[in-house]
């Protein structure tokens, strides 16, 4: 019966009932991957403890945090569904057909579209009449790998938006939305997880990528950092920690553990 009416929600003409359908089998997936890479990095950070960014600070409120994740998880869920319904109503975009190279090509400008939506977004949560939006998932100094849903309403309805808007903008396969969601899901947990697992050279300069010390060193300093996969943006607007090159490069194999961040 559920994946009948999956089925028929990806028909035109689908109603209310079947948004519904869809709006639940989200959440559900959103939860699965909350808890697989929830777990996942807690086993990772209690085996390799010599990771941790902010060795001098514990958070010891994560499990309060998750008090947050329901009204998080049902909004960013109702955007994303919101554009793939919206999409298959034939209310946005045509989406292209998924070929070899429409879906990883649509799928890389998308990423790039959200860095920008993400970083502008989050400076604006940063602005001073906006920051009582923001100041909740700041109460979180020393982030976990819980800590990506710890928001208000408000913060997860801007930056989530995006998934509602991009099928008006950009004729994206609806498969290579679902990739960047779950990509979008994994990647704001390793960002709050608190521990540098995977340092490469791909994470400082010259190369672009974010790493987990990027955003931990966000929410140590407030005033760094404030794209999601990229650092190009911090790196052009001036907003690039001053250190962020160099912790990454501590935590490299071969490194020794940073110090600070």
């Amino acid at each position: 019966m559920i994946l009948e009416n999956l089925l028929r929600a990806m028909q035109p003409g689908a109603g209310l009932m079947d948004f519904a359908v869809l709006l639940a089998a989200v959440i559900a997936g959103i939860l699965l991957i909350l808890l697989g890479t929830g777990l996942f990095f807690e086993v990772m950070n209690a085996r390799h403890p010599e990771r941790k960014v902010q060795k001098n600070r514990i958070n010891a409120r994560k499990w309060q945090e998750l008090a947050y994740a329901p009204g998080s998880i049902f909004t960013l869920s109702l955007c994303f569904a919101g554009g793939l319904f919206a999409q298959w109503q034939g209310w946005a975009l045509a989406p292209l057909p998924l070929s070899w190279w429409s879906g990883p090509l649509t799928l890389a400008a998308s990423i790039l579209l959200y860095d920008a939506w993400f970083y502008w977004v989050h400076r604006l949560l940063h602005w001073r009449p906006m920051f009582r939006f923001h100041a909740l998932h700041h109460t979180s100094i020393s982030p976990t790998v819980w800590t990506n849903h710890h928001e208000t309403i408000v913060e997860a309805s801007l930056n989530q938006l995006y998934f509602f808007v991009i099928v008006f903008v950009l004729p994206i396969p609806w498969q290579m939305l679902v990739v960047q969601k779950v990509y979008d899901q994994i990647s704001g947990m390793l960002g709050h997880a608190g521990y540098e697992h995977f340092a490469s050279p791909l994470a400082r300069a010259p190369w672009p990528l974010a790493s987990t010390v990027f955003h931990d060193q966000h929410h140590g300093s407030f005033r760094f950092n404030y794209a999601h996969t990229f650092s190009f943006w911090d790196r052009w607007m001036g907003t690039l920690h001053p250190r962020y090159d160099a912790t990454v490069a501590s935590f490299e194999p071969k490194g020794e553990p940073a110090k600070s961040s």
